[in-house]
């Protein structure tokens, strides 16, 4: 779509038939619901549930053999999320399959396994060897998720695999609270022969270089087998072990009979409500591990393709704790307990998600496949994400289209920035660790979708037989008479169409602005049940949002989730004034995607610094007025609590260490990027680079997705620009929810004009009035041009050389009066 902008001929998409796609997905929906499929090329949607949370438990049984030796088993269980984003019951007719990878570098010199026992006891191997969870097939039954909801699965049974055995396995999973989630005994044991003797001092080990795995969901094999989520590299990085060690003798085989964890990881979707302050080492850490992102507005939750960025040690916008404390980790024989650890935020159906997983809502809808199509604002709900390896990818916005919001991961000045990721690899660790770098182009995709769509499409909302009106009753059929092909025809349609009362977006009058506003008035959303017609305006995220919305958003329970927000007249009034302002500092606009984008423009490192380059003129009024969170944090529409917007639990907060580069992921000593190794040095800000090493648990920060770094290291901007991690919500109103109303009525330039016209006559002496006249027409740009030789759908050809003659090539379209009347002088 937006391979008209330099430097986009590279990316995989998104193509056109995407759209094609969207939209006959709404037709195919039966009975409110919604059939899981993978996409069959790039052309075509992928439906199928986000993993919201991933566990793996990682531990040991014990197996006596005499009185002075014993085998030692590893074992893992696994637990998995799934969140419907949609308001559509989300049904798999066939089995779903979550299978892990292991795609650790091949030159690390260690697998995941325990340490230090005998025999391989691995639960990832990347050298083949046998392993807890390599080769093994997850299943989950077929089923379905109401909509918005999410539910947990993980083992309800044991499963032994043979010593030496590297075969494929499937193994069941069952909902949460039909399995025993705590029983240990329901896990995967891989049989070990090597036998141990006397005291030893276990634990999960990693390597310098930390295991990395994938995670893939698909359907199941008889139904195809073509990637539904793909989620890469997890490091499964204990840089604690040495606080979960845990001394066994000959005598505690013979007492601990059952498996009995060693660690535990947990990879979850972060939320805008969770502490996650308190499960990080320090709470100096905050912005970390993903655990500050504004996760609904600069990422896309129901993307195909998860992937690390930069030097992110997990594919954001997964939060990753790493358990540290044996307290969390039962060693009561004789055992078969997983512990709290595993279990936590999971025992519940449906399960909190989208605001915490700890309390908040259980329903949170994200995206909807709307009926009818009238603004191009409502391809917000498309997956039109896409880079130059793949299609629907998660580190562009899953609302791109009409939203303006600059993502972190590109220059505030450009829109397409190409930057280095980072692997991890090497053998042994030390200081001439290595890691390998490619080369990778980051783009703004909704800066770059909305100059290609906003000025050259419209929807004419058109459906039926030849005379019928258009859905959008705004949009009038010139002649209805006209061949429905010529209607039908993308080249012709717009020129049988006008827009009745079309908005001049240049206005600088704010009753304008707010009458245009306030046009969304006393309406109901068919979520508000028996509730009486208010007189506040509604913007919801979808028409298909299951709960009611409000003007003062709670941001933590269903109205701001499942819901959608209102806006009071007071708000509109805030709202107009500050667009105002927008059109003063910004205009005039050429075009309608000027209006839309933001600015391109350097992040100076000052507290002046341009503040156009943030977001687009409609989504700086709303913030500013306090619809949502101003910038500064001192008007919100939000409560104002304990645990407020303007506090750290939803500020984004990326923190930087002395050096000014950010803080790495895990806590280690290392300085990032001061060690003058091979990829050290500076970066094109004259910045020391981002941390691309794995020592001392300090292999990289998150906020290396950050590409303005001094928005981390400039004390005036950081709480200004980063903004705040409930960005995005239903419940936040965003511009795309505005321009969904008033997309089809806005223009950058009128159609219609009132020409006021005096004349007079003057007597003999050529001084002297003898008459006076006043006159006013209303005329209107017409599609035709002033000579009909030229069709109305005739354009300039893309080689610079007009079709058009040189009437129409100097005059262009013709101009009709459609009143005149004269004046009298006291209506002057």
């Amino acid at each position: 779509i937006p391979n008209t902008v330099a430097g986009t001929n590279n990316l995989k998409g998104p193509k056109w038939d995407l759209l094609s796609a969207f939209y006959n997905q709404t037709k195919s929906i039966q009975s409110k619901k919604l059939t899981v499929k993978a996409a069959a090329n790039d052309t075509d949607l992928t439906v199928a549930p986000i993993i919201l949370d991933l566990r793996l438990l990682m531990g040991v049984k014990l197996v006596g053999l005499n009185t002075t030796s014993y085998r030692i088993h590893p074992c893992g269980k696994i637990a998995v999320s799934l969140a419907n984003p949609y308001p559509y019951t989300l049904a798999w007719n066939n089995d779903l399959e979550l299978q892990m990878f292991d795609e650790t570098p091949p030159a690390n010199n260690k697998d995941s396994r325990v340490w230090d026992a005998g025999g391989n006891c691995a639960f990832f191997s990347n050298k083949g060897a046998p392993a807890v969870f390599n080769n093994a097939s997850f299943v989950i039954p077929k089923g379905d998720l109401p909509p918005g909801e999410a539910r947990a699965y993980t083992m309800a049974a044991p499963v032994t695999r043979p010593a030496g055995s590297t075969a494929a396995i499937k193994v069941d999973l069952k909902p949460f609270l039909s399995s025993s989630p705590s029983n240990f005994n329901n896990c995967i044991l891989q049989e070990e022969n090597t036998p141990n003797s006397g005291n030893k001092s276990i634990d999960v080990r990693e390597s310098w270089t930390t295991t990395q795995v994938s995670a893939e969901l698909r359907l199941g094999s008889g139904s195809g087998s073509k990637v539904l989520r793909r989620v890469e590299r997890f490091e499964l990085d204990n840089g604690f072990f040495g606080s979960l060690r845990r001394d066994i003798t000959n005598a505690t085989a013979s007492t601990m009979t059952q498996p009995f964890p060693l660690h535990v990881y947990a990879f979850q979707l972060s939320q805008p409500g969770a502490p996650y302050a308190n499960l990080l080492p320090s709470p100096d850490l905050l912005g970390t591990r993903s655990s500050t992102l504004r996760s609904f507005m600069d990422f896309n939750l129901r993307a195909s393709y998860f992937g690390k960025t930069i030097t992110s040690y997990n594919p954001p916008p997964y939060f990753m704790e790493s358990v540290t404390s044996l307290a969390d980790l039962p060693f009561v024989a004789p055992g078969g307990n997983t512990g709290d650890a595993f279990t936590k935020n999971l025992v519940a159906s449906p399960l909190f998600w989208g605001r915490s997983p700890i309390s908040g809502v259980r329903k949170t809808i994200l995206f909807s496949f709307p009926e009818t199509l009238t603004s191009l604002a409502q391809l917000q709900h498309a997956d039109l994400t896409a880079d130059d390896d793949r299609v629907s990818v998660s580190q562009q916005p899953g609302n791109a289209v009409g939203n303006s919001y600059a993502t972190p991961l590109v220059r505030r000045r450009l829109t397409i920035q190409p930057r280095e990721n980072y692997v991890v690899t090497g053998s042994g660790g030390g200081e001439n660790q290595t890691a390998t770098k490619k080369t990778k182009n980051y783009y703004d995709m909704s800066y770059l979708l909305n100059a290609a769509l906003w000025d050259t499409c419209f929807f004419s909302s058109k459906e039926g037989s030849s005379g019928s009106d258009p859905l959008n009753r705004s949009i009038i059929v010139l002649d209805k008479s006209a061949a429905n092909s010529a209607l039908d025809d993308p080249t012709t349609a717009s020129s049988h169409l006008m827009i009745d009362g079309v908005f001049n977006i240049n206005s600088t009058n704010k009753d304008a602005w707010k009458a245009l506003l306030a046009g969304n008035r006393f309406l109901k959303h068919a979520a508000d049940g028996a509730a009486g017609v208010t007189s506040d305006a509604l913007f919801p995220r979808s028409l298909e949002q299951t709960s009611s919305g409000q003007s003062a958003p709670s941001g933590s329970a269903d109205d701001s989730f499942s819901g959608f927000r209102r806006l009071t007249p007071q708000q509109i009034d805030a709202v107009a004034e500050e667009i105002v302002k927008q059109v003063r500092l910004r205009g005039p606009f050429l075009s309608l995607s000027h209006f839309v984008n933001r600015a391109l423009a350097d992040l100076a490192a000052t507290s002046t610094s341009n503040p156009l380059s943030r977001c687009g003129a409609l989504q700086s009024a709303l913030d500013n007025s306090g619809a949502n969170i101003s910038p500064d944090g001192m008007l919100s529409a939000f409560p104002k609590s304990s645990n407020d917007f303007k506090t750290n639990d939803d500020k984004v907060v990326l923190q930087a260490d002395s050096t000014g580069a950010p803080k790495a992921d895990l806590y280690g000593t290392q300085k990032n990027g001061s060690r003058g190794s091979t990829y050290g040095g500076t970066n094109d800000e004259g910045l020391p680079v981002w941390a691309s090493e794995s020592k001392d648990l300090n292999p990289g920060a998150v906020a290396s997705i950050v590409a303005d770094r001094v928005m981390i290291t400039n004390s005036s901007l950081k709480n200004i620009e980063q903004g705040y991690r409930s960005t995005g919500i239903p419940g936040w109103i965003t511009q795309a929810d505005v321009l969904q109303a008033i997309g089809p009525s806005i223009a950058a330039r009128s159609d219609t004009f009132r020409i006021r016209a005096y004349g007079e006559t003057l007597g003999a002496d050529g001084k002297t009035v003898i008459a006076k006249a006043w006159c006013e027409a209303v005329v209107q740009r017409m599609p035709g041009y002033v000579d009909p030789t030229n069709a109305p759908s005739v354009r300039m050809a893309s080689t610079g050389v007009s079709s058009l003659t040189q009437t129409n090539q100097s005059f262009g379209r013709k101009f009709e009066i459609t009143s005149f009347r004269w004046l009298a002088q006291n209506e002057i």
